[in-house]
């Protein structure tokens, strides 16, 4: 009982945390944070269901693969090189970004190719290992470029 009530009381605090940062967010850092959220959350609802913690559902994994081509595709715009976008509202992105756009554009394009190659492979098959593997193949990508340009959580 004591771990269950630790591990809801660390999901609040993660939850809270989450949403008071994004709350106070606003302009094109809302916008780049409400983006990254929803790929985030489709995400960890696909990555739970490879993981064995839910029935697979291949429509969340469509949903998944659209929003990643949507929101990779708009990227770019959403880290114009301003005061604002620099170090307003909170910002989680570090100065390299723009410091190193040459290299973040990089980042982004291959997340768009590999998030393009994962709606492909949605499309085609029904065969659960190879979703798997294409999927977890895009969000390397992911969890690379937040290493690299994004501050650390905690």
């Amino acid at each position: 009982m004591k771990s269950i009530t630790a591990a809801l009381l660390v999901f609040s605090v993660f939850v809270f945390s989450v949403s008071h940062s994004h709350s106070d967010a606003t302009g094109i850092v809302k916008n780049r944070m409400d983006a990254m959220t929803d790929m985030g959350d489709k995400s960890k609802r696909v990555a739970d269901m490879f993981k064995g913690k839910s029935e697979f559902d291949k429509q969340a994994l469509t949903d998944a693969a659209d929003a990643f081509v949507r929101h990779g595709a708009e990227m770019i715009s959403l880290f114009p090189d301003t005061k604002e976008s620099r170090t307003g509202s909170d910002t989680e992105s570090l100065p390299r970004i723009w410091d190193e756009w040459d290299d973040f554009t990089k980042h982004t394009e291959e997340f768009v190719t590999r998030s393009e190659s994962l709606q492909t492979t949605v499309a085609r098959t029904d065969d659960v290992g190879e979703l798997r593997k294409a999927f977890f193949q895009t969000t390397k990508s992911c969890s690379g470029c937040h290493k690299r340009f994004r501050k650390p959580k905690g």
